[in-house]
């Protein structure tokens, strides 16, 4: 067994505990906007993670709609899925930030997209921003670079919840995994 291997499996291990050792309560995962049922083929629930989840800082998991903008104080639920081989590809992520105001919500959106990393394309002359519908509601797309592919990313506020679908390389999965929030 291959070194890399062997950290890729203790990773997956440790997500699983820590999906395991969420409360009998829960996050609140649906009602969150997180959807742990009913996804979209192709994809499976790892985990569920918010305050209450052990070895877990939120804030590390929102840093990039911390900015410029002030975003209040938030509270957040973290949806993880596996769409692809388990230790090779990346983890598809929902991440919905439930903010003070629909003004916090938007400069979350705002602090979000002013990532520097966002301001060259992804690849030569393929455009990093685009508009996609979702649900009924016109949303951000942002095609980021992995590897030699890109990955499509959605974000939007709904009120004053933002919502953040980090897809995969198919952009109709991808935008199935955004409707599936229901947001």
């Amino acid at each position: 067994m291959s070194l890399k291997y062997a950290i890729c499996m203790l990773i997956i291990a440790g997500t699983v505990l820590v999906a395991g050792c969420l409360s009998e309560e829960g996050t609140g995962g649906e009602e969150a906007g997180v959807p742990t049922e009913n996804l979209p083929q192709g994809f499976s629930l790892i985990a569920v993670v918010d305050d209450s989840t052990q070895g877990i800082d939120m804030e590390d998991e929102i840093a990039d709609f911390r900015g410029d903008e002030d975003i209040g104080e938030v509270e957040a639920v973290v949806g993880m899925y596996q769409w692809g081989e388990m230790g090779k590809d990346y983890n598809a992520k929902i991440t919905v930030i439930d903010c003070e105001s629909e003004l916090k919500a938007e400069a979350a959106v705002a602090n979000y997209l002013a990532q520097p990393e966002f301001e060259k394309p992804p690849f030569v002359g393929v455009d990093r921003f685009s508009t996609a519908v979702v649900n009924g509601h016109q949303v951000t797309e942002i095609r980021d670079r992995v590897g030699k592919e890109l990955k499509y990313i959605y974000v939007w506020n709904d009120g004053d919840r933002v919502v953040l679908v980090e897809g995969n390389g198919d952009r109709a999965e991808s935008l199935q995994l955004a409707s599936a929030t229901g947001l």
